[in-house]
């Protein structure tokens, strides 16, 4: 008898999947600074009907994305430098979210 569901998977399967999903994370950073930047460079100065330059600012919000992006690339890469290479790893549901090869929720 099984119980419950466990995946085995290669280490370069792992490693390639984080490798993806690291990429994803800084592509979304990237874009988001650029995004933020560009906002931030449309900004009139002293403009006094322009509210939405207030502390938590739409370019603000896009710099704060971007940095949680890079943290969660950070995170991915330390996993992915520490895959024991030729091992197969016997993964759950909470290792396959963890590694964002599972949506957080279920469908």
């Amino acid at each position: 008898m099984i119980d419950g569901l466990r995946l085995d998977v290669s280490a370069d399967e792992i490693v390639k999947l984080l490798d993806q999903r690291i990429a994803e994370h800084v592509e979304n950073a990237d874009a988001d600074d650029e995004t933020a930047a560009t906002l931030g460079s449309l900004r009139q100065p002293n403009d006094p009907d322009d509210d939405c330059w207030a502390e938590d600012s739409a370019p603000q919000r896009l710099r704060r994305r971007a940095q949680r992006e890079r943290e969660r690339a950070d995170a991915l890469r330390f996993m992915r430098d520490h895959v024991v290479r030729g091992e197969t790893y016997r993964l759950t549901n909470d290792d396959l979210r963890t590694l964002e090869i599972l949506d957080t929720q279920p469908w």
